[in-house]
């Protein structure tokens, strides 16, 4: 699962963190891909990694890695919380085109 931020701060959070820690980012339900959204809801257990992306544009640069530990649902957005894996403060993450920037979670 690919995590787009519009804030550089999140990617301080996490390099301050570090590699173990745990985190989490909430986003509305209209920012989550319609066929990404449904799979989440089907499914009844969540595990698997996620990227975090800063999107700069349409295009999105790797700041970190990580684990789902959890998705919590609520009536209008969703908060997927994860293990940072590697973070990419002092180095260059991968770059990625983001296809639809009016989605920030992508499969």
């Amino acid at each position: 699962m690919r995590l787009a931020v519009q804030g550089a701060w999140i990617a301080d959070n996490l390099n301050q963190l570090g590699s173990g820690a745990f985190y989490h980012l909430a986003y509305a339900s209209h920012q989550i891909h319609p066929e990404l959204l449904r799979k989440l809801r089907r499914a009844s257990f969540h595990e698997g990694r996620v990227r975090v992306f800063i999107l700069r544009g349409d295009v999105g640069y790797e700041v970190a890695d990580g684990e789902v530990v959890a998705i919590h649902w609520f009536p209008e957005f969703i908060r997927i919380h994860f293990m940072i894996g590697k973070v990419y403060f002092d180095e260059v993450g991968a770059e990625t085109s983001w296809e639809d920037t009016d989605y920030l979670v992508l499969a």
